[in-house]
């Protein structure tokens, strides 16, 4: 029952995310089935599809899967008479028709062996005509069962699908009106006739079956009733549990944004008063760039222009540099000492054609990022450790919470196929969740400190020279690293701020015009190769699935 909506999350996703294929355009707008029973136990199958194509197309396909012990035989296609050309692969049967844009009726013929079940009383024919391995729908599909006299006696249902689809007639032919049908289901049908109509057949079992039967029909009746019921209560539950959901939601959400919001402004308030040109060092400078800029931001150039400040590697020329020794702070500092001089360089130094010659050869790439990753990762273990973002564990527990009881609500409505209700509980779990899972939101010093590089980022350019000589040589040399980042190294145009420095400090020049975009461009071009190289070795795999009708039959249709 519940494929239905599974099917529509199916639907959602592809129009979501649509893709071309090469595949005939159809669709099959009208199917009848006309079993024939005969007293030898075969089944005489006439099938008629009405596919209506909107291209080109060299014919259709009928998968036919019998069940265990069955047999296909004696299979035939025509058109008005006319017998088309079929090839079977496997329980495939492909029908050769070419055409283009137009709407064809192709009737097939077979002959089912060794599908009916003989009992002492009953004699039943149990058959998937489709089952989920079907990829097309149809539409208005009807199937009729004939027996090989008029019984007067007739036990007739159906499962899924198929289920409360059947009407029985005084002769004692049973049709199934299924109307449309979607892809991907499963319908059983399941007919028994009094088994003196089978004098030919020899019996399969010696047990009497039509109590049963009548039983299994009645439980699947019992079942759909208890269903409607438990779906109704559902329904009238949830009426009630949606706006309660809501409103709790409205609460928590709307509360946590007035104290976030009070608590923002009265830090906004408070950098106002404690104004600074450049701000102080809270946590390092590449984990400030990282936190302030983001992940892209952040790379090699402005990490080792800040190891330079720090005095732990001294400068020899535009791009070449030596290890002045290893006592650093941070473990990330440790991590690039390491890399750049004893992996890349040698003997304590490193220069850009250190990285140049390392990755000319292409396996040596994938060592590049391995190291570049754990890197730009204990920078990040930096900002996790400092405190930057709240735990919210009350907030968030209540929000899992929440989720639990809105993840029963969602497979309560999946099984009851309540759409609506399937909708919105579907949306407020996924926000409950990414809550309960996700929400840090930034703590008041992870607030301060990314606001007042970013007031300090937008009015760089507006620094003149005379503020700049307030402030210390160290300090300025900061600002030159926060200025290596990755977004500002990558402008061709000499920023004002630089301009402004340079005037009061020539030397500053080199770091704009030699130091910063001879080591911006190494690395660039180190990623790029990686990039490119990861590219070219990349590649994916798919897996199909079985089936689901009767004792493993079942089948469907498509085109070619």
């Amino acid at each position: 029952m519940n494929r239905k909506i599974l099917s529509g999350l199916i639907v959602f996703f592809i129009l979501l995310f649509p893709f071309k294929v090469g595949a005939v355009e159809f669709s099959i707008s009208n199917v009848k089935i006309d079993a024939y029973l005969q007293k030898n136990g075969d089944v005489n199958v006439q099938e008629t599809h009405t596919y209506q194509f909107k291209g080109k197309f060299n014919g259709i396909t009928r998968e036919i899967y019998p069940k265990k012990g069955a047999e296909i035989t004696s299979f035939l296609a025509k058109e008005r008479g006319k017998t088309l050309k079929v090839e079977k692969e496997d329980e495939l049967y492909k029908i050769h028709r070419k055409g283009k844009k137009e709407t064809v009726e192709i009737t097939l013929e077979y002959v089912i062996k060794n599908s009916l079940e003989k009992h002492e009383d009953i004699t039943e024919f149990y058959w998937p005509f489709f089952d989920q391995r079907n990829e097309t729908d149809y539409g208005n599909m009807r199937i009729t069962i004939y027996p090989p006299n008029n019984p007067e006696d007739v036990i007739a249902f159906g499962y899924e699908q198929a289920f409360d689809k059947q009407s029985v007639k005084a002769n004692g032919v049973v049709e199934y009106f299924m109307g449309n049908v979607p892809s991907g289901e499963n319908g059983d049908i399941r007919v028994a006739y009094p088994s003196i109509l089978f004098s030919e057949l020899a019996p399969t079992s010696s047990k009497a079956m039509k109590d049963s039967l009548i039983q299994e029909k009645e439980s699947l009746e019992q079942k759909a009733e208890a269903f409607k019921e438990n779906k109704q209560r559902f329904t009238s539950t949830s009426k009630l549990l949606i706006p309660f959901f809501l409103l709790l939601f409205v609460i928590l959400l709307g509360w946590e944004h007035l104290t976030k919001k009070r608590k923002y402004s009265l830090i906004k308030e408070k950098l106002h008063q404690e104004y600074m040109l450049v701000p102080i060092e809270k946590i390092s400078m590449p984990a400030t760039i990282y936190y302030t800029l983001g992940v892209d931001a952040i790379h090699v150039p402005a990490a080792l222009l800040d190891l330079v400040r720090k005095g732990a590697v001294e400068q020899r020329s535009e791009d070449e540099f030596r290890r002045l020794h290893s006592n650093v702070q941070h473990e990330h500092e440790r991590i690039l000492l390491k890399w750049l001089f004893d992996e890349l360089g040698e003997n304590g130094y490193f220069n850009i054609a250190n990285l140049e010659t390392f990755i000319k050869v292409e396996k040596n790439l994938s060592a590049y990022h391995k190291r570049l990753t754990e890197w730009k990762a204990a920078i990040k273990k930096e900002i996790k450790e400092a405190g930057l973002r709240e735990k919210k564990s009350i907030y968030r527990g209540i929000f899992g919470f929440l989720a639990f009881g809105l993840l029963s609500l969602w497979i309560s409505a999946i099984h009851y196929e309540v759409i609506p209700m399937f909708l919105i509980t579907f949306i407020l779990f996924l926000v409950a969740s990414y809550i309960a899972f996700f929400y840090r939101p930034l703590s008041s010093k992870g607030f301060y400190i990314k606001e007042e590089w970013m007031q300090f980022t937008n009015r760089m350019n507006e620094i003149k020279g005379s503020d700049w000589q307030k402030v210390s040589d160290e300090t300025r040399m900061r600002v030159i690293v926060f200025g290596a980042n990755s977004k500002f190294a990558g402008m061709k145009k000499t920023q004002q701020w630089e301009k402004e420095l340079q005037n009061i400090d020539s030397s500053y020049m080199s770091y704009s015009y030699f130091t910063i975009p001879i080591l911006y461009g190494g690395f660039s071009q180190a990623d790029k190769k990686f990039t490119d190289y990861s590219s070219s070795s990349s590649g994916s795999s798919f897996t199909g699935s079985g089936g689901g009708g009767v004792g493993g039959g079942g089948g469907g249709s498509g085109a070619f």
